[in-house]
């Protein structure tokens, strides 16, 4: 099955490097390697995830440019219980430095429990005038509680997202879609923000965030967080910034959250990142975070997570 899986792999390596070459690509290509990058969360529950990510990628322009072949190892533990996983993948990426439109497309084969799962996590968007931008994404993978993992619990997402520019210091964003679980449930979700740039100078926006689902099936027991009706408003302000090359973002939020009928409570969002000058020969790129939401033991779940990428190219 590896052998059949690395095969398909190289196969689509070549078919996007041929199309390249016939449709006239001038890029010149780079060769580069995914030095071993990491992230790691740990939440209030006692679960913690860790990945290590390397790869090759034959086809390199820049940090998000690039097609290769990607080898992912996925660690899970709670409270004396441990998991491991392993996950090989093509991916393609092209994605305007400038604009930000393009496309992640990737397609994966997961293997834990003795369960096989074929994994995506890929996205296109456009622009469709001056002033209106769609994406569309797709995602399939394993739902990352011990429960579900054990039970080899996965969901398939899929959604879409439209961006339209009214006012020249104003953006409006709406996204919907949903999440298929092989446990039968079904999860109808909607994301709408409403940014405003506050001090354009400095890249500092203020942002309205809101967001909400619902699950279809509220007795699966315990794979999951799925209250029948989940929503969360949120006043965040948020900064991004280039600095000699570099781009720097930032996000904080405290909003409100609504669990079926219960009183409403206090959700926070911290975030920061860091993506290196796109020329040279090494790209790097770093998130950190911190979130306060719900969970499975009440209104306070929390999480932290932090992760690293580092690409050579030669």
């Amino acid at each position: 099955m590896k052998r059949k899986l690395l095969a398909l792999l190289l196969s689509g390596l070549a078919i996007l490097n041929a199309y390249a070459e016939e449709n006239g690509d001038s890029t010149v290509w780079r060769q580069a390697i995914l030095i071993p990058s990491f992230y790691g969360m740990a939440d209030s529950e006692g679960f913690n995830t860790y990945r290590y990510k390397t790869g090759i990628l034959p086809l390199y322009e820049h940090g998000d440019r690039y097609t290769g072949i990607e080898y992912q190892r996925n660690q899970f533990s709670q409270n004396g219980w441990h998991s491991f996983a392993n996950e090989t993948r093509l991916i393609t990426k092209a994605i305007n430095p400038r604009t930000g439109l393009g496309y992640n497309l990737n397609v994966g084969y997961n293997r834990e429990n003795n369960f096989g799962l074929v994994t995506t996590d890929s996205q296109y968007s456009l622009s469709l005038s001056d002033s209106v931008r769609a994406e569309a994404m797709l995602n399939v993978d394993r739902v990352e509680t011990q429960n579900a993992i054990n039970n080899n619990i996965y969901y398939t997402m899929a959604g879409a997202s439209l961006e339209y520019k009214p006012f020249e210091r104003v953006t409006l964003i709406g996204m919907g879609g949903d999440m298929f679980f092989s446990d039968t449930n079904t999860r109808a979700f909607m994301r709408l923000k409403a940014i405003y740039d506050l001090i354009p100078d400095y890249g500092i926006t203020a942002q309205l965030r809101y967001r909400q689902y619902h699950d279809s099936n509220i007795n699966v027991t315990n794979n999951y967080f799925n209250p029948e009706y989940y929503y969360e408003g949120m006043m965040a302000f948020g900064i991004r910034k280039r600095i000699k090359g570099w781009m720097l973002n930032g996000t904080a939020g405290l909003g409100q959250q609504g669990i079926n009928n219960q009183s409403t409570t206090t959700t926070q969002l911290l975030e920061a990142g860091a993506t290196s000058p796109i020329s040279g020969n090494l790209f790097f790129r770093t998130r950190l975070g911190y979130g306060r939401s719900a969970g499975f033991l009440g209104p306070d779940y929390s999480y932290r997570y932090l992760m690293e990428e580092l690409i050579y190219s030669f």
